[in-house]
């Protein structure tokens, strides 16, 4: 998540939880007539000649649908998406145009862990952290691996992917899960007919 959108997310949270709390606390007063008396003061009538318009129900769903969207654009602005595919090189200049294909640096750099590493489904992106380009190297422990072994694998990757971009372009990050469960509750038995 970038840091504007997580600003953003703070801000929203904070705006909505602001207007909840107030409406609430404008609602209770109402009931009870605390602070404010409303009861005595606020004349309904009008908004209940709104209610019962011909258009309202079409008004409300027309909302409904525009905060739907609203939320779904949301959630999908928070989808993990994946780091750029190639990293122009500082080695660029106007002679030409040099090119790292990070997917399948990340595949290589993958390929080498799971060789280097008793590690399982071992898989390589490339995403963006905080506007640096980041080759992650995800999979999972095997139950009988050493952690100098894991260690001193993880370490040779990074060092690996260091040496191909001496700029400092692009970092590694090597995340090691649990150990995968076998999967249970299949049955295995051949039926025959």
């Amino acid at each position: 998540m970038t840091r504007r959108l997580l600003l953003l997310d703070r801000l929203a949270v904070l705006v909505v939880g602001l207007a909840l709390v107030a409406l609430g606390l404008l609602l209770a007063d109402w009931q009870h007539g605390w602070v404010l008396h409303l009861g005595d003061r606020v004349d309904t009538g009008p908004l209940d000649d709104v209610l019962d318009a011909a258009w309202w129900p079409w008004a409300l769903a027309a909302l409904g649908v525009v905060v739907g969207l609203a939320g779904l654009t949301w959630l999908l602005a928070h989808l993990r998406r994946s780091g750029p595919s190639t990293l122009r090189l500082r080695t660029s200049d106007a002679t030409g145009r040099v090119e790292a294909d990070l997917a399948s640096t990340a595949a290589a750099a993958a390929q080498r862990l799971a060789t280097l590493a008793p590690v399982t489904g071992v898989r390589g992106t490339s995403r963006t952290v905080r506007s640096r380009t980041v080759l992650e190297l995800r999979g999972h422990v095997d139950p009988a691996a050493d952690a100098a072994t894991l260690t001193e694998a993880a370490e040779v990757c990074a060092a690996d992917v260091a040496a191909a971009f001496p700029d400092d372009d692009v970092a590694c990050r090597v995340v090691l899960d649990a150990p995968r469960r076998p999967r249970t509750g299949r049955s295995t038995r051949v039926r025959v007919r």
